[in-house]
């Protein structure tokens, strides 16, 4: 009877599988405390969220944000620049989550265009916090069963009917707050796709996934009452 050979796994093939499961094993724990970070922030700003008087909480509360009928709603906070809520809670303590925030040149009452910023994450079970809940625009049913962002300040309430929903970046002419007139902005309105006669215009704007330089944005323009 022949016998069967016996084929020996490539020693260096083998080397080379343990150490990517040693070095997979690693990053896991070390992405751990960031994990936890995300659950934590998660639930803080879901408890803020349900405070009566925000500013009470924090000077900087500006406004709240939502879109009727879904689970995008937040608390919105101005700075004295872009670079503070990036990393720091409604709460004012440290977040990886950082909190969602208004561009510190605008003012929604007054401004004719209106930025806010919030960070895109998610997770450990594919939920999407913060600002990565704007991923759900970029299914058409979405929007069409929720058509307006909404803001809320002072007892009063803007509402923007959606027009533009886009994948861009960083240089995006949509980041234009600087209208020293009202054909600027007119111009602006036009070059964006806001429907005609249009006087104010809010984006929500957040990064895409791992990609420095990419942005998501979700344009809206101003129903008049």
């Amino acid at each position: 009877m022949r016998k069967r050979k016996k084929y020996r796994k490539n020693s260096n093939i083998t080397y080379i599988e343990e150490a990517i499961a040693i070095i997979a094993t690693l990053v896991t724990l070390m992405l751990i405390p960031d994990i936890v970070h995300y659950f934590l922030d998660a639930r803080k700003s879901a408890e803020v969220s349900q405070e009566g008087d925000l500013s009470r909480v924090n000077e900087d509360y500006y406004c709240d944000l939502y879109v009727p009928d879904s689970n995008i709603s937040f608390p919105v906070v101005r700075g004295i620049d872009n670079s503070k809520y990036l990393h720091t809670a409604i709460t004012g303590e440290e977040s990886e989550l950082g909190a969602i925030f208004m561009d510190y040149r605008c003012d929604a009452l007054t401004s004719p265009h209106t930025i806010i910023y919030g960070h895109d994450a998610q997770d450990l079970v594919g939920n999407w916090l913060m600002f990565g809940k704007l991923r759900n625009f970029l299914e058409e049913d979405f929007i069409q069963n929720h058509p307006e962002i909404c803001l809320y300040k002072d007892k009063e309430v803007k509402r923007y009917n959606i027009f533009a929903v886009k994948v861009t970046d960083i240089n995006d002419d949509a980041y234009n707050l600087d209208f020293e007139n009202e054909h600027q902005f007119n111009k602006f309105a036009d070059q964006m796709g806001a429907p005609e006669n249009t006087e104010e215009i809010l984006t929500l704007s957040t990064c895409l996934g791992e990609e420095n330089n990419m942005r998501l944005l979700v344009q809206g323009a101003l129903i008049k009452e």
